[in-house]
Formats: structure tokens, C-alpha cells, sequence
């Protein structure tokens, strides 16, 4: 629920040990998915992040976007099965063409289109 996810995007603003969160099927909604975004932009240590089958509208990909180009410990970014659409994807890639350590960005099974893709 969006509590939960309120608690842990605070954790993550102040945690300095944490390496890799896994949030894979968890449920998240758009709204919580915006409060984890803000503990992860500002999170000093986390590399990996897995939201593989959470629900991504375009406005929580716009704040993926933003934590993207604030954020510069993150190397893996899996959205797996989040329902991007090309617009949403478009406020990711956003992000990602700032951002100078993300590594891995893991797209599979999202609704992209050549147009978006390009």
C-alpha cells in the first residue's frame, strides 16, 4: 500500500548500506512507486533496483526520470512486464540521458513501439 511504500522511500533516503533492492511483484501502485522514487534519488548507495511486474503510468515514469538524473550510484534498473507506455518511456529516457552510471536498463515486455524505441 502507499503507507508502506511512503516508509520505505523515507528508509531509503537515509539508509548508506544497502546495495540492491528487489520490489519485483510487489504490487506497487503508480503513487507509491512516486515515494520510493524520492528516497531513491537521493540515496547515496544503491546500485540495483528491481521493479519487475509493478504498475508504471506515465506520471510515476516521469519521477523514474527525475530520480535518474539525480541519482548517481544506481548501475541496474530492471522494469520488467510495468506497463511503460512510449510516453512514459519517453520521461524515463529522460533521466537515463543525463545520467552517467546506470549500466543496465532492462525494458523487457513493456509496451515500446519503434517510435519510442528510437
Amino acid at each position: 500500500d502507499n503507507k508502506s511504500a511512503s516508509c520505505l522511500g523515507m528508509m531509503l533516503k537515509e539508509n548508506n548500506t544497502l546495495k540492491k533492492l528487489d520490489l519485483q511483484k510487489c504490487e506497487l501502485q503508480p503513487e507509491g512507486l512516486e515515494e520510493v522514487m524520492k528516497g531513491v534519488q537521493v540515496n547515496t548507495k544503491l546500485e540495483t533496483l528491481d521493479l519487475l511486474k509493478n504498475s508504471i503510468d506515465n506520471k510515476s515514469a516521469s519521477c523514474l526520470g527525475m530520480m535518474l538524473k539525480e541519482n548517481n550510484t544506481l548501475k541496474v534498473l530492471i522494469l520488467w512486464e510495468c506497463g511503460l507506455q512510449p510516453e512514459g518511456l519517453e520521461e524515463v529516457m529522460k533521466g537515463v540521458q543525463v545520467n552517467t552510471k546506470l549500466e543496465t536498463l532492462d525494458l523487457l515486455k513493456n509496451s515500446i513501439d519503434n517510435k519510442s524505441a528510437s
